[in-house]
């Protein structure tokens, strides 16, 4: 089973938030590129979802 974006980015926010000491400058470019994914992925998914109504 391949992990959606979003539960990819869940994931790295529970593994940071659980221990914040740990937190470097490389898991915020990959917070940040994860969160942008995971917008791009919502909105994909809502356009997709349109279309398919608008054919049924």
């Amino acid at each position: 089973m391949t992990d959606t974006t979003r539960q990819l980015l869940s994931d790295l926010l529970e593994r940071l938030s659980s221990n914040p000491d740990e937190w470097t400058t490389r898991d915020t470019e990959t917070l940040t590129r994860l969160r942008a994914a995971a917008e791009w992925e919502e909105a994909s998914e809502k356009v997709a979802a349109v279309r398919m109504g608008a054919a049924a």
